[in-house]
């Protein structure tokens, strides 16, 4: 007769709960309860790198900005700059410097911003040309700077018709005077007279304009340029029928 005790079998029981190979759930359960917080530390990690290349390229973005804003107006010629958004073209009035001209020169491309309305006289450096400019916009590579020069051109005001003529930067004007013939107005464009000499400037509208002396309102001319001669202005109601 075999005797168990209780001890014995609470000892055998308990020995079998602690080993039992048929309850692999607690192990997976503990498996994966500690992969966890891998995945979730990998996770983590994965989400830091991702924000850190956000916020590098949002800080790279102001130079991107400045170079595309700054350099993308920079170096185009007048045409493209003109029809380039975003972009202004600076042009200039040349003073007296060795092969100036009188006409407006192209100085630069830059980026459209306001501008003081002060007109301001600005230097090429190393160089000899002078530039009045329409407001405080500068391009880069020019400085403001003061001159005494007198603009380029304006000398030929003074000038003779023939002295006129020899200057390439000066323009001469020419007018048909009225004159009256088998009773009626008409001017002679026959008979076109020197009215005065100003400094090359651009084409004006392709007109016939009727101007005056200045106080002289009764003495008339018909100028076949559309241009006012310095001295003259426009008078009368407008251009007489051509003399036969």
């Amino acid at each position: 007769m075999r005797i168990l005790y209780p001890s014995l079998l609470l000892g055998l029981a308990a020995c079998q709960i602690i080993g039992d190979p048929k309850d692999p759930g607690n192990d997976s359960a503990s498996d994966s309860t500690t992969v966890e917080p891998d995945t979730t530390s990998t996770t983590t990690a994965a989400t830091t790198e991702s924000t850190g290349t956000s916020e590098g390229t949002t800080e790279a973005l102001p130079t991107t900005a400045a170079t595309t804003e700054g350099p993308a107006c920079d170096g185009l010629d007048e045409l493209t700059c003109g029809s380039t958004t975003g972009c202004r073209p600076i042009l200039g009035t040349p003073f007296e410097f060795p092969g100036c001209s009188p006409l407006p020169a192209y100085l630069g491309c830059i980026v459209q911003t306001d501008c003081g309305a002060t007109p301001t006289i600005a230097c090429r450096p190393d160089s000899l040309e002078v530039y009045l400019l329409d407001d405080t916009c500068i391009p880069s590579d020019l400085e403001p700077c003061t001159s005494m020069l007198t603009l380029c051109g304006e000398a030929c005001l003074g000038f003779d018709e023939e002295t006129c003529a020899a200057d390439p930067n000066c323009t001469a004007h020419f007018g048909a005077p009225h004159v009256e013939q088998d009773m009626m107005l008409c001017a002679d464009f026959d008979a076109q007279q020197f009215l005065g000499c100003d400094k090359l400037q651009l084409p004006c509208p392709p007109a016939v304009v009727t101007v005056c002396p200045i106080d002289q309102p009764d003495v008339g001319f018909d100028v076949a340029s559309g241009c006012v001669p310095p001295g003259f202005e426009p008078c009368m109601d407008g251009p007489l029928p051509e003399c036969p």
